[in-house]
C-alpha cells in the first residue's frame, strides 16, 4: 500500500505541475540562448571622403622657332603636253575610229574620221572640171586671134575652179582628226554614227612621259600665291615631295582637262611609280618665318570689346601676372609674339 500509494502521488503531483515546470523550463532555454547570440556592437568605419581638388591649369613655355602659313588644296597628276582635238567642220557624223583610248599614236596619225562620201564625190567632180578647164585654156592659148583680155579672163576662171577643188580638198582634210604629237589617246567622247558640231571637243591626246603636279586653289588662296614658292606635295601611295611653284592658272573656264586652269608645281623629284591621274593634296607656304617667339592658342587671351591681347605670366615660384603682348603669325597650332614675351617664359593656359 505505501509503494503504490507513493508512486501514484508522484506522479499525480509531476502532473498538476508540469506545465508550470515547463513554462520555467522555456524562459530559462529563451534568457540562456539570448545570452549566447546577442554580440557586442562594433565601431563603425567611415569611409574617408577627400575634398575635391582644383585642376590645375596647362603651363606652356614660349619657343623660339619656325613658323609657316599654307595654302592647301588638292589635285592630280597631269600631262605637261596635252592637247583637245575637235573637227572645224560645220557639222558631221563619225564614220571610224581607228584609235582605241589608251592607245599611242603617232604624229600626224589619223585618229576618227568623218562620213565624207557625198563630199568625196563632189572632189571627183571638182577635179573633171579642173583639168578640162586646164586643157581648154591651153587649147585657147594657142589661138592667135585671142586677145590678151579674154585669156585674163580664162585664167581667172581657172584659178577660181581650182581654189573652188582646194578648198574642197581643205573639207576632207578637215574630216580627219589627227594627233597632234606623239603621245596617247587619253578620251574620245564620241561614237560612230554620233553627230558632232564645228570645234566641238570630242578627244584629248597627251604626253603621259611628261607630268605635272597640277593643283585648284580657292580664290582667296591664289592672292597668296606666287610663283617660286615652296611647297610639299602628298602624292598618293607615293610618298610626299618638295617642290616650287611653276605657274599660276592662265584660263577661267572650268575645263577639268586643262592645264591653264591649274597652278602647276614642279617637284625636285618625281616618282618613277605613278601616272597620269593620280590623286594628290598641295601645301605652298606663302609667309614663313624662323627665329619667331611661339606659343599655342591655348595661351593667348584677349577682350574682344577692346581688342587687347594678353597672356598670364607665371614665375619660377608660382606668382601670375597679365602681360600685353603683340600678336604676329596665327595658324591652327601656332601663334606668334611679337612683343610682351621672351623664349623660355611660361605661359599659363585657358
Amino acid at each position: 500500500m505505501y509503494l503504490k500509494w507513493k508512486a501514484g502521488s508522484w506522479l499525480k503531483l509531476w502532473t498538476v505541475r508540469a506545465p508550470r515546470r515547463l513554462v520555467a523550463l522555456a524562459m530559462l532555454v529563451a534568457l540562456t540562448g539570448c545570452s549566447f547570440t546577442t554580440a557586442t556592437p562594433e565601431a563603425e568605419l567611415l569611409e574617408l571622403v577627400e575634398p575635391p581638388s582644383i585642376s590645375k591649369k596647362p603651363e606652356y613655355t614660349a619657343v623660339k622657332a619656325t613658323i609657316e602659313i599654307t595654302a592647301k588644296a588638292t589635285g592630280k597628276l597631269m600631262s605637261e603636253k596635252k592637247e583637245s582635238l575637235q573637227f572645224s567642220v560645220d557639222s558631221g557624223q563619225i564614220a571610224e575610229i581607228l584609235v582605241a583610248v589608251g592607245e599611242k599614236v603617232s604624229k600626224g596619225q589619223v585618229i576618227a574620221k568623218l562620213n565624207t562620201a557625198t563630199l568625196e564625190m563632189q572632189i571627183k567632180r571638182k577635179d573633171i572640171e579642173v583639168r578640162q578647164a586646164e586643157l581648154n585654156m591651153i587649147e585657147k592659148l594657142r589661138d592667135d586671134n585671142r586677145t590678151e583680155r579674154q585669156n585674163e579672163l580664162d585664167a581667172l576662171s581657172f584659178e577660181l575652179l581650182k581654189s573652188e577643188y582646194n578648198d574642197l580638198k581643205a573639207q576632207l582634210e578637215a574630216s580627219m582628226l589627227k594627233a597632234p604629237f606623239d603621245g596617247t589617246l587619253e578620251s574620245f567622247s564620241k561614237a560612230v554614227g554620233e553627230s558632232i558640231k564645228a570645234f566641238e571637243a570630242v578627244a584629248v591626246v597627251a604626253d603621259l612621259n611628261k607630268l605635272a603636279v597640277a593643283v585648284r586653289f580657292s580664290s582667296s588662296d591664289l592672292e597668296t600665291i606666287a610663283p617660286g614658292m615652296d611647297a610639299i606635295v602628298n602624292i598618293n601611295t607615293a610618298g610626299s615631295y618638295s617642290g616650287k611653284v611653276l605657274r599660276m592658272p592662265i584660263g577661267s573656264s572650268n575645263d577639268e582637262d586643262s592645264l591653264d586652269q591649274y597652278v602647276l608645281i614642279k617637284l625636285n623629284e618625281l616618282p618613277s611609280n605613278v601616272r597620269a591621274g593620280t590623286p594628290l593634296s598641295a601645301a605652298v607656304v606663302t609667309e614663313r618665318k624662323e627665329n619667331a617667339i611661339l606659343i599655342p592658342p591655348a595661351a593667348l587671351r584677349n577682350v574682344a570689346a577692346s581688342g587687347r591681347n594678353y597672356v598670364q605670366v607665371v614665375d619660377g615660384e608660382g606668382n601670375k601676372r597679365e602681360v600685353d603682348v603683340e600678336v604676329g603669325l596665327t595658324t591652327a597650332t601656332e601663334i606668334e609674339i611679337l612683343k610682351g614675351l621672351e623664349p623660355g617664359q611660361k605661359v599659363i593656359g585657358k
